[in-house]
């Protein structure tokens, strides 16, 4: 069979030696920050990360960019030597993960041990019984063997297993490619997707009646790809946790995340242009998603929409939909969700991520615009302070808050995030709008291009910093469980009730350590204790002169 010619008609050959993507690790680093914020329990930071204003989070990010890592490291390998040995450098890579992903499981259940024994944490709260680890301690031995043949994968821990199963498919893909070209490899994954979320509707959709026709038959069609479903807990000692968990990120799924990455390093996959009606569009996309999405919005009971015939259509609609939102196995408008995030963080890097290098300008307005903006600005922050630091008035000057509540009517409880939102987004404004040019180019531009370079270090050094961030969340956790435990005892009730600070200083401190991480990990990739080789000089001959320079 004849190699096919499967890119603008150009011979199948390895793809030229790249410099590292500014906009790769950049952007992965942040991701890494997230999924810090994201996984410490009590942390009152997750309610500002992309998960919560629409359906795609950092776990998009992570894996889009390790598909696009895969294919700067590995995809030469397989078109540049061979086929074999891309397939053996994958192997030894899926090795290091699955060794990373059996030792942060373990380094996280003996974190919780410690907690319990010195106490750190909340008084009389036990740690080691966190459901994803007290299986370890309750049900050693099957547990075990769940652990160590992924049959074991908890909350938390499900990353990784994930991970390592969408490598192991990066050599099926590369033989698809060989032999049908770049079409075959865009075929493979999107059935691969459609079967996973064939099966992922089969298994929920399982006891349901008075289903249509069509979901009888999506139903019927995902019972023959059950076997994606990977079994979760397997070796629970309660049989229907046993029979019905299943890994939390299904493969076959997020390969399709991963995939997109990998091909668009590849070169498969052309970039997109940037233009106006595309940037709309995914504009679009993003704001139509974001009632679906945020909390805040579709709990019409506590959220920003009254129980009304608006807030039960809101989450009627979003309970319909969840086929296409759900996380598991990548649903279709969240996969599209995605994409418009990354092509709008695409299209604001410039151009080869060229921004992550020049900073950005900014944008002239006339006095009197800004006036008028710092005016409004101003109004709208008297009117909604005293609902927005409702606790700090109430600690600070009892008697203002009597009066005040009682002559004013105080906002439903419920809705008080609405104006809590109102008066960050006025503060924001008339603090841009009133420190002046300079101060406003120095931070787009010179306070950007300084954190620029500190995050790129972490997105270089993802899987260390990665491990680390797992077991620093549940520490984070319990050090802000024993803070807030002391508050509680002492005189600061209103920093109890609005721990601004208190969530600051583990949040920061949880920054550094996955910086420290990332730059003691580069340096010691780089070898500090071998001897750089030296270029010897030639030595001066019998005259004491120097040595003829051979003719080129």
């Amino acid at each position: 069979m004849s190699t096919p010619q499967p890119v603008s008609g150009q011979p199948l050959s390895a793809p030229q030696k790249r410099q590292r993507d500014l906009r790769l690790d950049f952007f992965r680093g942040m991701a890494m920050f997230i999924i810090l914020l994201a996984h410490t329990p009590g942390n009152s930071w997750t309610l500002w990360i992309p998960a919560r204003f629409g359906f795609s989070d950092a776990t998009e990010i992570f894996v889009f960019c390790s598909g696009m890592a895969s294919g700067i490291a590995f995809g030469s390998v397989f078109l540049k030597k061979s086929w074999f040995l891309g397939a053996a450098r994958i192997c030894f890579r899926v090795w290091q993960v699955y060794w990373a992903h059996i030792g942060v499981v373990l380094a996280t259940a003996l974190l919780m041990v410690l907690i319990d024994l010195t106490q750190f944490g909340a008084p009389g709260k036990v740690y080691a019984d966190w459901f994803p680890v007290n299986g370890i301690f309750n049900n050693t031995g099957p547990t075990l063997v769940g652990l160590f043949t992924l049959t074991y994968i908890p909350g938390l821990f499900d990353i990784l297993p994930m991970y390592l199963v969408i490598l192991a498919m990066v050599p099926i893909v590369m033989a698809i490619y060989r032999v049908g070209g770049r079409e075959a490899v865009f075929a493979f994954i999107a059935v691969v997707w459609l079967c996973a979320n064939l099966a992922g509707y089969a298994r929920k959709m399982a006891d349901a009646e008075d289903l249509s026709a069509i979901q009888s038959a999506a139903v019927w069609a995902g019972d023959y790809f059950t076997w994606m479903n990977f079994p979760g807990m397997l070796w629970s000692k309660n049989p229907d946790v046993a029979a019905n968990s299943t890994w939390f990120f299904n493969p076959f799924g997020w390969q399709l995340v991963f995939f997109t990455g990998f091909c668009f390093t590849m070169g498969w996959i052309p970039a997109p242009p940037v233009t106006r009606t595309l940037v709309w569009i995914a504009i679009a996309v993003i704001v139509i998603t974001t009632p679906f999405a945020w909390h805040k919005m579709f709990q019409y009971m506590t959220g920003f929409v009254p129980d009304s015939m608006v807030g039960r259509a809101l989450w009627d609609a979003r309970e319909f939909i969840e086929p296409v939102r759900w996380k598991t196995w990548v649903g279709g408008w969240r996969y599209l969700h995605f994409i418009a995030v990354a092509y709008l963080a695409f299209a604001a890097v410039g151009p080869g991520g060229i921004r992550l290098n020049t900073g950005w300008g900014v944008i002239q307005r006339a006095a009197g615009t800004r006036f008028l903006i710092r005016c409004i600005t101003g109004v709208v922050l008297l009117l909604t302070f005293p609902y927005t630091y409702i606790s700090e008035i109430k600690y600070l000057v009892p008697a203002l808050d009597a009066w005040f509540f009682n002559n004013i009517p105080l906002v439903d409880g419920r809705y008080l995030g609405i104006l809590h939102l109102i008066h960050l987004t006025a503060l924001i404004m008339l603090i841009w709008h009133s420190i002046g040019d300079a101060w406003r180019q120095w931070l787009v531009r010179d306070a950007f291009l300084a954190c620029v370079p500190v995050i790129r270090k972490v997105g270089t050094q993802s899987l260390a910093v990665f491990l680390v961030s797992i077991v620093l969340s549940r520490f984070n956790g319990a050090w802000m469980d024993g803070i807030d435990a002391w508050l509680a005892t002492s005189d600061w009730t209103y920093i109890t009730e609005r721990d601004a600070w208190v969530r600051a200083m583990v949040n920061l401190t949880g920054f550094g350590v996955l910086i420290a991480t990332a730059y003691f990990c580069g340096w010691m990739k780089s070898q500090p204790w071998r001897e750089k080789a030296k270029t010897a000089k030639p030595a001066p001959d019998s005259q004491n002169r120097p040595q003829a320079v051979p003719a080129e």
